[in-house]
């Protein structure tokens, strides 16, 4: 073997013996209040605990109306309903800021995931809820089946 090609493996076996440390280090400092309680006191004041900081996340209020200037024809229904995405498995129902391909995408729904629709467009897309737009053409009243 050349000399590159020891280097290689002799760093990659470093690598999995340093993670497998480290995964032994974790395990072991995971020792619960519980368990701290049971030791001994010897074996109690060996145990260290590591504190980390928490972040202040921004609370979420509900969905977040869509800002695109309405130029089409809707019409909304009488009241809101639920439908469910009738994609293929593994495909994914694009959700846009108007009813129409060349409009951008703000998310996805997956195969049976349910959506509130509010108003049906004249070129086959509902809105919903929250003022964006999915094809009824991948909608349906009933959940898909397997």
């Amino acid at each position: 073997m050349n000399r590159k090609k020891i280097t290689i493996r002799l760093t990659a076996a470093l690598l999995v013996c340093v993670m497998a440390f480290s995964l032994a280090a974790c395990k072991k400092n995971k020792t619960s209040e519980s368990d701290a309680s049971a030791l001994n006191s010897s074996e109690a004041s060996s145990i260290t605990t590591t504190t980390i900081p928490t972040t202040s996340l921004t609370e979420y209020s509900g969905p977040v109306a869509n800002t695109q200037q309405v130029t089409w024809e809707e019409t909304n229904l009488e009241a809101e309903k639920t439908l469910y995405a009738t994609v293929t498995s593994g495909e994914f129902l694009n959700v846009r800021k108007g009813p129409g391909t060349e409009y951008d995408k703000v998310g996805t729904l997956t195969r049976g995931q349910t959506v509130t629709v509010v108003a049906r467009t004249s070129n086959g897309w509902y809105k919903t809820v929250d003022g964006y737009y999915v094809s009824e053409t991948y909608l349906a009243a009933e959940a898909p089946t397997a």
